[in-house]
């Protein structure tokens, strides 16, 4: 799929999302970002193509993302990442604006609060692809449970993701994969008032 590195969408969990797998070709060190669940073809994969796991990243605290956590860290030496008070296990807080550096991958840190308090996006400019968690969704975003939230995730979406290149895919945790360009033209949550 891309020279730079290996990816696989895994749909895990009780309640079934999208945990990503992203390492980098030339050194074989990996992170897996939103453990939601366990399933043992996500060890053939790390197996068969020789990864490192060192590096996990949560894109918010949701149970249904962070449920896998306990079976990753028995199996692998990792090091989790998250938003302020989002996921308790994790080793590192994050704020946005932080870069990551996964093998010779970097991975760029955008706060996109509002579905949760301190929410964050996984931008990696080599590969053109971004981890939204339920900031974004194809046709969609994550809900709120204010008008207040549902604001500050639309602005944070249009200020951080839309400013991403249009033909940027979308990773989302929920549902099919999309671009900048579809959610940005198309996405009726989020697109309407952007040719004001």
């Amino acid at each position: 799929m891309n020279r730079r590195c290996f990816f696989r969408r895994f749909t895990v969990g009780r309640y079934p999302i999208n945990g990503y797998l992203i390492a980098d070709r030339a050194s074989g060190i990996g992170v897996f970002i939103d453990p939601g669940g366990w399933d043992e073809t996500i060890a053939s994969y790390i197996t068969s193509k020789d990864i490192q796991l060192r590096d996990i990243f949560f894109t918010h605290g949701d149970w249904d993302h962070i449920e896998g956590i306990g079976d990753f860290k028995k199996r692998y030496s990792v090091r989790s990442y998250a938003g302020k008070d989002e996921v308790a296990a994790a080793n590192y807080i994050l704020h946005g604006g932080e870069t990551l550096e996964v093998g010779k991958l970097s991975f760029e840190v955008f706060s996109t609060p509002g579905h949760t308090p301190a929410g964050l996006s996984f931008y990696c400019r080599a590969i053109g692809m971004l981890f939204p968690g339920d900031a974004l969704f194809c046709g969609s975003m994550g809900g709120t449970r204010q008008v207040a939230l549902a604001q500050q995730q639309t602005t944070a979406v249009r200020k951080y993701l839309f400013a991403l290149p249009d033909e940027t895919r979308v990773c989302p945790g929920h549902g099919p994969m999309t671009t900048i360009a579809a959610e940005k033209y198309h996405n009726p949550f989020c697109a309407a008032g952007l040719k004001e």
